[in-house]
């Protein structure tokens, strides 16, 4: 696979390109995006050959999703991927990583209870988080690129009555994968405290560290949400799962979605490429990860240290987090000139909780990293 092809993807109702003026404002379509993720990056022929066979047949009626091709496609991917054993029963299918959380928390949580989660932290958490009690614990950076956490404030937290831990693995914006010792110690704090572990791994394989699925640490109130969308490059054919090994949490989460909100049939564009990435497409994954590497060290090279600028390659995921502190510039200001000057539409970290950081989307060819490169650079030099 040439990763670094160039396609021009204009013209095709993306939102990363054809609306970038909902994020940026008026008069910032013309601007290089590098803002939500997803990847300017075709997706494994294979997955582009299961779509072919159903689109060719042409008829798209309702389909199922609980049959062994499907489930035992993720239960070996698991396998294969992370030695890491969970059962078809466990899992259940949900149209996105978002909802499912939305709707565990609906489950678990009544009013007023607490739930914890990281900050800086997705801006698709916060939005679901809206109407919960959250307690925020703040990842710290103890050298670049390597975050911890406060265990102690999590376990005071717990014998506050937290009754729901939130994880992102790796995390997003910061790219933190947590390592098995740190998943260990927070799986025995909720074993302790009887405090449900949810779990989104949508960008568990994208990572430059070894990745622990939850689950096999601890099945009791444990849940993994996630996809295979971000990986390979499919979210907008649909389509995720959930991973829980509770069977009564697993019957209310699937009469929530089925009688409930009425979402019992799969779409069959994002059924097929889960079952064709996780079966046939470990190969392009592995290349994957490697020319992402490759785009995140060239930005390290050139930024890192430029005017103050403090750049690592993360653990994980295709985000980087761009730290501009030390150049003194406010942070509307800075925003002000990649729009203005630079003409590049990067995300502010204000989104996510940091302001002084911009989160940088390298998942596409080194072409286009590079105007990212000298888009931030001008935007630094005027």
């Amino acid at each position: 696979m040439n990763f670094n092809k160039v396609i021009d993807r204009r013209g095709t109702y993306s939102t990363q390109w054809d609306y970038i003026e909902d994020r940026f404002g008026e008069g910032t379509k013309d601007l290089t995006p590098f803002s939500i993720s997803d990847m300017d990056l075709q997706s494994p022929k294979e997955i582009i050959k299961s779509l072919e066979k159903v689109l060719f047949h042409g008829i798209f009626g309702y389909s199922r999703w609980n049959h062994s091709e499907y489930k035992g496609a993720i239960k070996n991917w698991y396998l294969k991927r992370y030695k890491t054993i969970i059962e078809e029963e466990w899992i259940v299918y949900s149209p996105a990583v978002i909802y499912s959380i939305s709707i565990l928390l609906e489950e678990l949580l009544k009013d007023g209870e607490k739930i914890l989660t990281h900050t800086p932290r997705y801006d698709g958490f916060t939005k679901i988080l809206n109407n919960y009690n959250v307690v925020d614990i703040e990842l710290i950076e103890v050298f670049k690129g390597e975050y911890r956490t406060n265990f102690k404030k999590i376990e005071d937290e717990f014998k506050n009555g937290v009754k729901v831990f939130l994880l992102c693995n790796p995390e997003n914006p910061v790219g933190k994968v947590w390592s098995r010792e740190e998943l260990s110690k927070l799986v025995e704090l909720c074993k302790e405290y009887n405090v449900y572990l949810i779990s989104d791994d949508i960008h568990m394989d994208i990572a430059r560290k070894d990745v622990t699925p939850i689950v096999k640490l601890r099945e009791e109130k444990t849940v993994i949400a996630s996809s295979a969308s971000k990986s390979f490059n499919t979210p907008a054919l649909g389509g995720s799962y959930v991973i829980i090994p509770d069977k009564d949490l697993r019957e209310k989460f699937l009469y929530l979605v089925k009688e409930k909100h009425a979402l019992g049939s799969p779409m069959i564009m994002g059924m097929l490429s889960t079952m064709a990435a996780y079966n046939e497409c470990e190969y392009w994954l592995d290349d994957l990860n490697k020319h992402l590497t490759d785009n995140c060290e060239y930005v390290v090279k050139e930024l890192d240290g430029y005017k103050g600028l403090k750049a690592y390659v993360p653990n994980g995921t295709y985000l980087m987090w761009i730290d501009f502190k030390e150049t003194k510039i406010n942070p509307k200001e800075f925003q002000r000139r990649l729009i203005e000057v630079g003409k590049v539409a990067i995300m502010s970290g204000e989104t996510y909780g940091d302001p002084y950081k911009i989160r940088l989307n390298v998942g596409c060819s080194l072409e286009k990293v590079k105007i990212a490169v000298n888009g931030i650079k001008v935007a630094l030099d005027c």
